[in-house]
């Protein structure tokens, strides 16, 4: 009798390690699961800010490519009408529009974008995807130009278009590159309450074509 009662004992000891080791299994999964659920909805740059921080290193991350392409744009000879910033969704480089185009025009002036191909090569070395994103003032655009109408949201996605047909002549994959247009929804300067010198120097800044690297 005293057998059985040891061995039942010893049955329930058991099972009272397994319930509390595979209990601790579950957490630890969910634990898991909710990280991994965090972490899909982090954007890549504020995710690699912070792997910088934690692993010391900023090798072949979106911070380390940030910080080539500011030292080629800054450098010698430099590239006049283009900025860098690592943005919280990725590297945003920004490229003047008055630098690549005429005024209402959605072809890219010849030679234009020579001097900005040392940028779009050290890009190319990338396996990153683009999004192309054109963007215009806020002066309201409309024209009719052979049975098409033109306003500010054609010409800001024709203009993304004419980038990405650039990069593709220069061997970037198709399968990386995105066309956007924002028209003037997106302004990096606020023009309200500006006038005169100041309000055409925020509309100058707010057209051009940038390239999300994410």
């Amino acid at each position: 009798m005293k057998l059985e009662q040891l061995t039942i004992d010893n049955d329930e000891e058991g099972l009272d390690v397994f319930y509390i080791s595979f209990g601790d299994l579950m957490v630890i999964l969910c634990v898991f699961f909710v990280m991994l659920l965090t972490m899909s909805k982090i954007d890549i740059g504020s995710f690699e800010k912070v792997k910088s921080v934690m692993t010391g290193s900023t090798e072949n991350t979106l911070v380390e490519l940030a910080g080539s392409l500011k030292e080629i744009i800054e450098g010698t000879p430099g590239i006049p009408g283009a900025t860098v910033q690592l943005a919280k969704d990725g590297v945003r480089v920004d490229l003047d529009t008055a630098v690549l185009f005429a005024p209402g025009s959605a072809i890219i002036k010849k030679e234009a974008l020579k001097s900005f191909e040392p940028l779009l090569k050290k890009i190319r070395t990338t396996e990153y995807l683009i999004d192309i994103e054109g963007h215009s003032d806020d002066v309201p655009f409309y024209r009719y130009n052979e049975g098409e109408i033109e306003t500010n949201w054609s010409l800001s996605g024709k203009r993304a278009s004419s980038v990405i047909l650039h990069l593709n002549s220069m061997g970037f994959s198709s399968r990386r590159l995105r066309a956007v247009g924002y028209a003037h929804t997106r302004p990096v300067v606020d023009v309200r309450g500006k006038k005169g010198i100041q309000l055409e120097k925020a509309r100058s800044r707010n057209r051009r074509v940038s390239l999300l690297i994410r």
